[in-house]
């Protein structure tokens, strides 16, 4: 028996007219998407007559420049496509996709970035002055496309999108998120996912907090010359053992105990090559003064008594620093920073700088005037949260700013110094989205911190202005976080919402529209298997199959939607012979605490044909939002 999954979705279209906080707790069923559904929303998006039709012997035209973007596109649609889609250098047929690079080819003045996209009934084609903004081009095409071209399995097409013009670039250069991997570690295979899905809505930032008082996760080789004779290898083996467990008093975190590990810098170096095929520019951190436990824990030649201290498994944060006047913390860092330099390709070396407790602020100015040199003279500019702007920086410098007075910062920019913005009531993702959130924390934002709270805040205030902002930026801090499931939990839907402010022109954005384009989102993240938490403020959509099969018996799974909600939706079939039949829900996976269905399975028991023929059969569900059809074709053959 031969079987395909047939995308088809039919439903009313709602307009969100009333305030988010006042949304019912239902999902809505839409139709294929469009222009009025793209996130980050566009600069500038129109729509024209017909639609384009991904052929089945369709290429990806690429050439030159535009080559290993053509290659991710294509590797990205084969699997729920099943076409072979090969890339090459021919000229364009009807059904083709063209990826164009070269200058003038994007939006006039915004060359970094910017692309353009068109699609009309004979080509979908995507052009930008560098690859950058061909790789984010891309990232819109794939939301033209149904939410089932994220299906890691084959599903029947047609694979249309919206004739459509779509001329855009971003508002902000960096459009970052933070994981935290020193608290609660995540393997490379997981870093990369979340790579994977964070660039879907143009993040281009991945900042690694590496190290911390909990831990030390990133490999340091021997140097050649080791005047103090430090044990770098002790950073991971001891260093790389802990994990943020419980609270100081003793009361746990999260649904059990922190994840331990380490990269070694093979590892690394993986990490930085799959963020930089996806045009994401990795900031690693080793936090310092304060914030360093683990490094003292595991090489004692850095206490000034050189005693080593225990390892603390606690949340607790505040107690440690290095010593400023000593000049093994110098040799200490010197070795540190010159390998993360040379194993990350990007601008920046973050230095932390936040939380330094104990250090003295005399040794503070200590510190940090002798850490910048070591940064400069490896050839990167400094980043560090924004108690590090009570130095002189150089220009160019990024004062990462999470919480306090902007005055520091403000003198900073005049200086030259850049300002990335994460506010941490409204950017900082481990927040609980509401008191009785079973993980995260809730000291930045309490009672409710839903996708709406990281929407509705402007970077660009308090004396600052829109050239001084390099961007903006989501945390993650992992106190709580024990697997990438969780992270993603966390994360989504609130990073969209952080990465249309990074995006869109703050004219064009409103919370109301937003949720009406966010509510499309929900349907792509659950079948690319990206774990979300579904706000009931936001009327999610459902979007269906049906297999076509070839038999004349037929049994089993017969179709697929999504709607993230715990109560079980039902579904008829009408097999197009005049029998209908009440079939069988399940969640392709169970739901629970942190995470919803998402995906469900339609399963029928056994059904024959009377005769043979091609039948046309509806598969009909029905959800909070009310009902969704699909349509299948059954041949039965001879």
């Amino acid at each position: 028996m031969r079987a395909r999954w047939r995308v088809a979705v039919v439903g009313v279209a709602v307009l969100l007219t009333i305030p988010a906080a006042a949304v019912p707790a239902v999902s809505s069923v839409v139709m294929s998407p469009g222009v009025e559904s793209l996130v980050p929303k566009p600069v500038a998006a129109d729509t024209g007559r017909g639609r384009f039709v991904l052929d089945e012997d369709a290429h990806v035209v690429a050439r030159g420049a535009a080559r290993e973007v053509g290659e991710y596109l294509a590797g990205a649609l084969r699997p729920a496509t099943g076409y072979r889609l090969p890339v090459s250098t021919r000229e364009a047929r009807r059904g083709d996709i063209v990826l164009e690079v070269g200058a003038g080819k994007g939006p006039a003045g915004h060359t970094a970035e910017g692309y353009r996209l068109v699609t009309d009934r004979w080509v979908a084609r995507v052009s930008a002055d560098t690859p950058a903004g061909l790789f984010l081009g891309v990232q819109t095409l794939r939301q033209l496309l149904p939410a089932w071209v994220d299906s890691p399995s084959r599903v029947d097409g047609p694979w249309s999108a919206q004739a459509a013009t779509v001329t855009d670039y971003p508002r902000f250069a960096y459009r970052g998120v933070m994981l935290d991997v020193a608290r609660s570690f995540l393997t490379v295979d997981e870093v990369k996912r979340y790579i994977d899905s964070a660039v879907r809505y143009k993040v281009n930032t991945l900042h690694l907090h590496l190290t911390d008082d909990q831990a030390w996760r990133i490999a340091v080789n021997p140097p050649p010359v080791n005047p103090a004779g430090l044990d770098y290898g002790a950073l991971t083996r001891v260093g790389g053992t802990g994990g943020s467990d419980t609270l100081g008093n003793g009361t746990p975190l999260g649904t059990g105990p922190a994840r331990r590990g380490f990269y070694t810098q093979r590892d690394y170096t993986a990490i930085v090559a799959h963020a930089r095929a996806r045009f994401v520019t990795v900031v690693p951190e080793v936090d310092g003064p304060g914030h360093t436990n683990a490094a003292l824990a595991s090489v004692p030649q850095l206490n000034p008594n050189g005693q080593t201290k225990p390892m603390n498994n606690t949340a607790d944060v505040g107690y440690s620093t290095l010593d400023a006047n000593a000049a093994v913390t110098y040799e200490f860092l010197t070795t540190v920073l010159s390998q993360l330099a040379a194993l990350t390709p990007g601008p920046y070396l973050h230095i932390g700088g936040d939380e330094a407790l104990v250090t003295g602020h005399d040794n503070y100015l200590t510190y940090l005037t002798r850490t910048l040199p070591i940064v400069a003279k490896l050839g990167k500019l400094p980043m560090g949260w924004n108690e590090y702007a009570a130095v002189d920086l150089p220009p160019g410098a990024v004062v990462h700013y999470w919480r306090g007075a902007l005055e520091p910062v403000l003198r900073q920019v005049a200086r030259g110094a850049k300002v990335v913005m994460s506010p941490a009531g409204t950017s900082y993702l481990d927040q609980k989205y509401e008191p009785s959130t079973p993980i995260g924390l809730s000291w930045a934002c309490r009672n409710t911190c839903d996708y709406d709270r990281y929407y509705d805040w402007e970077p660009v205030r308090d004396g600052l202005a829109e050239s001084d902002v390099l961007g903006v930026a989501g945390p993650l801090w992992s106190e709580t976080v024990r697997s990438l499931d969780q992270a993603e939990w966390l994360s989504y839907p609130r990073l969209i919402s952080l990465a249309e402010i990074g995006w869109t022109p703050k004219a064009a954005r409103d919370l109301t529209g937003f949720t009406g384009r966010l509510a499309t989102q929900g349907s792509r993240l659950t079948i690319a298997g990206v774990n979300f938490r579904p706000s009931p403020a936001v009327p999610w959509t459902t979007d269906i199959t049906a297999r076509s099969q070839h038999s004349r018996t037929i049994e089993g799974e017969i179709g697929r939607f999504t709607a993230p909600t715990t109560a079980t939706p039902t579904a008829v079939v009408d097999f197009g012979d005049g029998n209908t039949t009440t079939a069988t829900v399940t969640p392709a996976r169970p739901a629970g605490p942190l995470a919803a269905p998402g995906v469900w399975r339609v399963t029928i028991d056994k059904h024959r044909y009377p005769r043979h023929g091609t039948y046309q059969g509806t598969l009909t569900v029905t959800t909070p939002a009310g009902e969704a059809k699909a349509h299948f074709t059954v041949r039965t053959g001879h």
